[in-house]
């Protein structure tokens, strides 16, 4: 303080200096200078601090000391410095005045002075607030506390580096027991007058990994002035919260885990304990739930119906016969899926219906997707959603689409196991929100049993099922349900459909086409007459070589003896062979290593023999360029393709 009366004296004396003339002048400016720079010499510069962590959040109001009773209390310290880290403190309020004693580790910093490093540089050594040793590990200083919730400025004196940092704090109103604050502070059932009955009112979960949801809007149960909640979460894996401890059990023994817990104060975040039994350990999760008076409204129904939804459309769809989709009014969508089941898809904030039987339901967002059917990469690609595919059943070397490997690579995407040895503890701390499944999971059925169990929905695909090329494309609009991306959805497969209108409009070739690949005990593997891959050279101008070949149960394929191939198929204008699934070859000479009956084929001795590039059938939205290349392939010289190449 007498620096500050001293410096303001000098001050004053140059002023009336300059006012009567007097030579002193650029002398005094210089000495004022470098007192200003010797000052900013003692503050750490930004280069020397950390990032600042912003602590002050917006809406936040002062709360005084004049509002609280007094007596000492736990609170909870934000800083805004990673480096000033404050173990515990208790805030002493008496005739609304309050002071922290500050309990930290270490004895990195000598002494503390409440405001900017500038005042602290101007201020006596009397106005500094020195350490006082708790133990040999921690040591404590005590500020002044003009308001909680609001920024205090604090700076601490480095004892190695003997200089100022300046730091933020923020001390937690909603860190302290209710019975602390002066009753007109708090918002409850009876200062709102609200008469007994059911309200519903907006809940805002905060706390945990961020990933852990209710429902909202909930219900609010008044009964003699005192307020109750329905508090349902987003799975199944709580079985008890506690509140001011107390432990509340589980109101229901199916279906998400659901409690009923009071409520002593709204517009407040009330500190809650869940119990999660999801991983290996149970283990308690601290939460805060904020209850807005503002949404508080008399609920005269309480359960919604999915029977009073109003039906609003369906999905137009042109190929695709292996799902469908619904519409209801509040933009909700029940997809049905062949041999899978029924989605109900609920937008984000919007309450679920309770009388689905049978029905998963997804709730949107959906925004930590576990993918393992492959072949839908390529659809989010489209629709610009690889970034709602947080976990791959695909590791990095196994992906041909450039986007996945990058997510990968950088971490956005990480594997989590193949579909029969999913990782489900990664799954789990990832927040996962669905798996997409192949059929393929059939197979495991008790993999698909347990994602169900840990509350994790399950979609089962079935897009390699449709016989139309055009149909395994359609199921981008099935994606863009999920991503709430219809429009965009839309727009794309129609722009697909309208590129390929000149090639579909012209005439047949008459030329045959044979697709296969050769396994290693030399057998031939072909697609079936029905398959989506015969109706892509269809749609070309070619003939698939096999006309009528059977179509007995759901594969796509079938095996023959190189022997029957031959007699079938020697004849053939073209070959292509299919690498996707065996390695990708480049000479004609290859191929009849495979084997040699092949040299007796019309098509090798012509030199009309092509291979399909092992990126094929990842990317789903390029089946029309295929066409465009088969299309060359039967009718241009030096066609340009983009998924077939020629052998030498």
């Amino acid at each position: 303080m007498k620096n500050r009366v001293k410096k303001l004296l000098f001050i004053t004396f140059i002023t009336a200096c300059m006012v009567m003339g007097c030579g002193t002048t650029v002398d005094s400016e210089e000495e004022i200078s470098e007192e200003a720079a010797d000052a900013s010499q003692l503050i750490a510069s930004a280069e020397e601090t950390t990032a600042k962590i912003e602590v002050v959040e917006e809406g936040m109001v002062p709360i005084y000391g004049k509002s609280i009773k007094d007596g000492t209390y736990d609170i909870a310290v934000e800083s805004s410095s990673s480096m000033f880290k404050i173990f515990s403190c208790e805030l002493t309020v008496l005739d609304g005045q309050m002071t922290a004693a500050m309990k930290l580790e270490g004895d990195s910093y000598t002494k503390v002075y409440p405001g900017t490093g500038l005042e602290a540089v101007e201020a006596s050594e009397n106005d500094y607030i020195p350490a006082v040793d708790v133990d040999e590990y921690f040591y404590t200083f005590t500020i002044p506390v003009e308001a909680l919730d609001q920024g205090t400025d604090c700076a601490a004196f480095s004892r190695r580096k003997e200089k100022w940092y300046e730091r933020t704090l923020v001390f937690r109103a909603d860190s302290l027991p209710l019975e602390a604050f002066d009753e007109n502070m708090i918002t409850t059932a009876d200062s709102l007058e609200l008469e007994d009955g059911l309200y519903t009112a907006e809940v805002i979960l905060k706390g945990g990994s961020g990933r852990a949801m209710i429902e909202s809007p909930t219900q609010v149960r008044i009964e003699n002035g005192q307020a109750f909640a329905v508090i349902t979460w987003g799975s199944s894996n709580y079985d008890y919260m506690k509140v001011d401890g107390e432990k509340y059990l589980q109101t229901n023994t199916e279906g998400n885990s659901t409690f009923e817990i009071p409520v002593k104060a709204f517009d407040w975040n009330l500190a809650v304990i869940a119990d999660t039994v999801a991983m290996s350990q149970p283990h308690e999760i601290d939460y805060s739930l904020y209850f807005d008076s503002t949404t508080l409204t008399k609920d005269e129904t309480s359960v919604i119906l999915f029977e009073d939804f109003v039906k609003t459309g369906s999905m137009e769809l042109q190929y695709a016969k292996e799902f469908s989709v619904d519409y209801y009014e509040g933009e909700y969508a029940m997809i049905e899926i062949k041999d899978s089941g029924r989605y109900f898809v609920v937008p984000e904030g919007m309450p679920v219906p309770s009388d689905l039987e049978d029905v998963t339901i997804l709730q949107q967002p959906l925004d930590h997707i576990y993918l393992v059917a492959t072949s839908a990469m390529d659809l989010f690609r489209a629709l610009d959603g690889i970034e709602n595919i947080k976990l791959s059943g695909t590791d990095i070397d196994g992906w041909y689409i450039e986007e996945a490997k990058k997510a990968m690579e950088s971490g956005a995407m990480v594997y989590a196991g193949k579909y029969s040895a999913p990782d489900y503890e990664r799954i789990l701390s990832e927040g996962c929100d669905l798996a997409i499944e192949s059929t393929m999971i059939y197979h495991t059925p008790e993999v698909k049993e347990q994602l169900e169990k840990f509350d994790i929905p399950v979609l089962v695909e079935r897009s390699s099922y449709e016989s139309h090329p055009f149909a395994r494309m359609e199921w981008l609009k099935l994606y863009g349900v999920l991503l709430d991306e219809e429009d965009i959805a839309k727009r794309l497969f129609d722009a697909q459909a309208e590129t390929l209108q000149d090639i579909l409009g012209a005439e047949n070739t008459g030329k045959t086409v044979a697709f296969f690949y050769i396994n290693s005990n030399g057998i031939v593997n072909v697609r079936k007459s029905s398959d989506y891959v015969p109706k892509m050279i269809e749609m070309a101008g070619g003939n698939y070589i096999f006309e009528n070949l059977g179509d007995d149960n759901d594969l796509s394929t079938m095996n023959m003896e190189m022997e029957v191939f031959y007699s079938e198929a020697r004849d053939a204008d073209y070959l292509i062979y299919n690498s996707t699934i065996d390695a990708e070859i480049s000479t004609i000479k290859e191929l009849l290593g495979k084997s040699e009956l092949l040299a007796d084929f019309k098509a090798v001795r012509e030199g009309n023999v092509f291979c399909a590039q092992k990126n094929l059938f990842q990317e789903s939205m390029g089946l029309g360029t295929l066409i465009t290349d088969i299309h060359q392939m039967l009718t241009e010289e030096e066609p340009q393709m983009t998924y077939l190449y020629k052998l030498q």
